[in-house]
């Protein structure tokens, strides 16, 4: 299986919009980890502006395995949903997706316009994005005798993603969170450290 990987994504909800030649464009960034957050970001927003003429989008999904779909609802194909992919890419997010409601203004734009349109309100829209990086990192288990521990805290905190969960028994039971591309040097320095005694037990691998 494919180890998960670090990536950027949001939180929020990030609207902004413009005016052309009398259509009104309304760019919605919102939050989308997966394809079923597809529909329902849609729904959410046709209830918000309703009657909308066409409610295009694109959408980057299922973390580090990125996954993409757009749609032009209507519009000339390729004129806004390859266009808001396009804007998305850019940002270097993923669990993202830009919607873009256009209320049409009685003139035709004609596909360069379009292009145009899409284009600009997605970059709108995502110009203010805070970005969240989220950390892959593989998860252990194992449990180290008291003289063994105030070792391991020294020389592995700088692999560490964050502070361990620890339990203090007849041995120190520990949990900890270990960037991906760290794996194998803290496995090392465990062996190392331990002079073998030490048994990993991996979970599964988490984002934090």
């Amino acid at each position: 299986m494919k180890e998960i990987e670090d990536y950027c994504t949001i939180d929020s909800v990030y609207e902004d919009e413009m005016n052309l030649k009398g259509s009104r464009f309304i760019g919605i960034v919102m939050p989308c980890p997966d394809e079923s957050y597809i529909q329902s970001n849609l729904s959410v927003v046709s209830k918000r502006y309703p009657n909308a003429t066409h409610y295009c989008y694109g959408a980057i999904y299922n973390g580090s395995e990125r996954k993409e779909r757009y749609s032009d609802n209507g519009e000339p194909s390729g004129t806004a949903g390859k266009p808001i992919q396009f804007v998305l890419n850019s940002t270097e997010c993923t669990n993202i997706m830009c919607i873009v409601v256009r209320y049409f203004g009685g003139t035709l734009l004609g596909t360069g316009g379009l292009v145009h349109a899409y284009t600009e309100t997605s970059k709108l829209a995502c110009k203010d994005l805070k970005k969240i990086e989220r950390r892959a990192c593989a998860v252990f288990r194992f449990t180290l005798d008291y003289p063994y521990y105030s070792i391991f805290e020294s020389k592995c905190r700088d692999l560490m993603a964050k502070r361990p969960e620890c339990d203090y028994y007849e041995k120190v039971d520990i949990k900890a969170w270990i960037r991906m591309s760290d794996k194998d040097e803290f496995v090392r320095r465990i062996t190392d450290l331990t002079e073998r005694h030490a048994r990993l037990m991996e979970l599964p691998s988490e984002y934090i």
